[in-house]
């Protein structure tokens, strides 16, 4: 009986060794595939799920679980789950009344890196509207290409980034493109200051009616790659990323 279990161990450890020489990754390839495989369950999972649970749904629900729980950190500042939940139900409040927003009609956000652009896209969220993610970085035809894939009508960008958007102004106003900046005022013609309105919105929760028809295969968001130029014909692709 000994020598049989010596035996055969013994020729475990040999398929074992082979296995490693043949297959060097096998033990990386099979946990690769239960990740897939757990990840596609929960996919199925959550599409299965009456009425659709997005992201939004799963932050909505961590508000309800502890709203002074810190969200993010930034500059010396704390903004607590129920801080981006009020401050982005203002931003729907407002950009509904103001722009006259609803479910699936696209923004895009020409916002630097700040609070203010978590609670605007969570706010477009609760409208059911897709975002446009442009890069603060980009200028001119660039910026004029990265919008117009979207389709988007409206677009709201940083004060500090009003420079950029009066080079293109002209044709934005050509093309019945509704412009905010996030600021109490503005003087220039054509582009219209949206923190005034906000602040005066209220901060009430929105109806999950306004994202009623908001599904796996909605439009959750246009990301554009960190290699995109802004120009047709490059390799560079964008990404448009479903609500999964």
């Amino acid at each position: 009986m000994y020598i049989l279990f010596t035996a055969v161990a013994g020729l475990a450890l040999l398929a074992l060794s082979l296995l490693r020489t043949l297959w060097p990754h096998l033990g990386e390839d099979c946990a690769y595939i239960l990740a897939t495989l757990k990840l596609g369950f929960r996919l199925f999972k959550y599409k299965s799920c009456t009425p659709f649970y997005s992201v939004l749904d799963r932050f909505l629900d961590a508000v309800k679980k502890h709203p002074g729980k810190v969200f993010v950190h930034f500059e010396g500042r704390q903004y607590t789950y129920g801080d981006m939940d009020k401050q982005s139900n203002k931003v729907a409040r407002a950009l509904q009344a103001e722009a006259r927003l609803k479910e699936g009609d696209a923004v895009a956000l020409f916002l630097a890196n700040e609070p203010s652009y978590m609670w605007t896209w969570l706010g477009l969220a609760k409208l059911g509207c897709p975002t446009a993610l442009l890069n603060f970085n980009i200028r001119s035809k660039s910026l004029l290409h990265c919008f117009s894939c979207c389709g988007a009508k409206v677009i709201i960008a940083s004060q500090e980034l009003q420079g950029a958007l009066e080079e293109v102004l002209p044709t934005l106003r050509e093309q019945g493109i509704r412009v905010y900046l996030m600021a109490d005022s503005c003087s220039v013609q054509g582009i219209e200051p949206l923190s005034d309105k906000i602040a005066r919105a209220s901060d009430l929760p929105l109806p999950r009616d306004l994202r009623a028809n908001v599904g796996i295969r909605s439009t959750a968001l246009y990301i554009y790659t960190s290699g995109t130029t802004g120009t047709p014909g490059t390799a560079d692709q964008d990404v448009l990323l479903r609500r999964v």
